[in-house]
């Protein structure tokens, strides 16, 4: 009869998978909790983020958005007829002293990240048409691309005509205020604004 017991190295190996096993689990309980407490905070500023998002975009289309600077957290929103600011501190954003929205969290470990808010900005504008053929001879009278890079380098430069342009007729506007929760980029969470529309 084989009474063959259990060796060191399968004790090992049995104490290797079950930590393995431990460790797993007590990080996915780690994320649940995490979770849990964040959840609470989560829909509260999803629906702070939505007003926001809302209400300034309203403004882009019924106030037609002409310009956008950022000065530290302080943007600063151009119209046709009047200007207004949004100033973001690391929990709130208050746009123009009408509205004021909080980002709230557990541990106050949810910020937005004031020295990362980007705003892009493409302006409508006009380049000039190349390889121009006025008379319809089948050769370049205007604006001649010689060397076919694509641009008018100096001295073709020198024979622009800008009466043949490709123009853009439209403004292009883009601002991003990136959330950050524990030390960690929160992109979900981020405010975004876009805008485009004719220029005036």
């Amino acid at each position: 009869m084989n009474k063959r017991g259990i060796t060191l190295v399968e004790v090992i190996i049995s104490v290797g998978l079950i930590s393995v096993v431990m460790l797993f689990l007590f990080r996915l309980l780690l994320d649940m909790q995490f979770e849990d407490a964040h959840t609470s905070y989560a829909k509260e500023n999803q629906v702070n983020r939505a007003m926001i998002i809302k209400t300034v975009q309203e403004d882009f289309l019924n106030k037609h958005l002409q310009n956008i600077q950022n000065n530290s957290g302080v943007i600063t929103f151009t119209f046709q007829e009047q200007t207004k600011t949004l100033k973001v501190t690391n929990t709130q954003i208050d746009y123009n002293g009408e509205e004021v929205w909080n980002l709230e969290s557990k541990n106050n470990d949810t910020t937005f990240d004031i020295a990362h808010i980007s705003v892009t900005k493409k302006d409508a504008t006009c380049t000039p048409r190349l390889n121009v053929d006025t008379n319809g001879d089948g050769t370049c009278d205007v604006n001649c691309d010689t060397n076919h890079n694509g641009i008018l380098d100096s001295t073709e430069r020198s024979a622009q005509s800008d009466s043949y342009q490709n123009c853009s007729k439209y403004n292009y506007f883009h601002v991003v205020i990136p959330v950050v929760t524990e030390e960690k980029e929160n992109v979900i969470d981020d405010i975004e604004f876009f805008f485009l529309g004719t220029r005036s």
